[in-house]
């Protein structure tokens, strides 16, 4: 592959990788940010994984649905944020996943016992 296409490929690459970190930020969903920036879901997709390049206008109406400058999405730091973003977002569901666990032991503990209580008090 010619150095300009890899350039090319992996700026289209950050944009996706960055409009899709923005987008995950303010929690609005593909279909969400399409309808703002007046482009259909698959093509926001495509953009999102460096398939396709958006034109001046369609890249101002994503930034616009983002709330943040056209610029901004071609910031490389942005890419390590995301992640952490998505590490952080996978230890938090694994801490919650942890703690329902805990706590459903906990309560089945309980109920174990109180049953055993009152078998203990009817014994008696």
């Amino acid at each position: 592959m010619k150095p300009r296409k890899r350039c090319g490929n992996a700026i289209k690459y950050l944009l996706g990788q960055n409009i899709r970190l923005y987008r995950e930020t303010i929690c609005i969903s593909q279909e969400e940010l399409a309808e703002k920036a007046g482009i259909s879901p698959p093509f926001l997709g495509s953009i999102e994984r460096g398939e396709k390049w958006p034109s001046p206008e369609t890249l101002t109406g994503i930034a616009i649905g983002l709330k943040v400058e056209p610029y901004d999405l071609f910031k490389p730091e942005h890419i390590i944020s995301s992640d952490v973003n998505r590490l952080t977002k996978k230890l938090v569901r694994d801490i919650q996943t942890s703690v329902n666990q805990t706590v459903r032991a906990i309560n089945l503990s309980i109920q174990v016992n109180n049953k055993q209580e009152k078998q203990q008090n009817i014994d008696k």
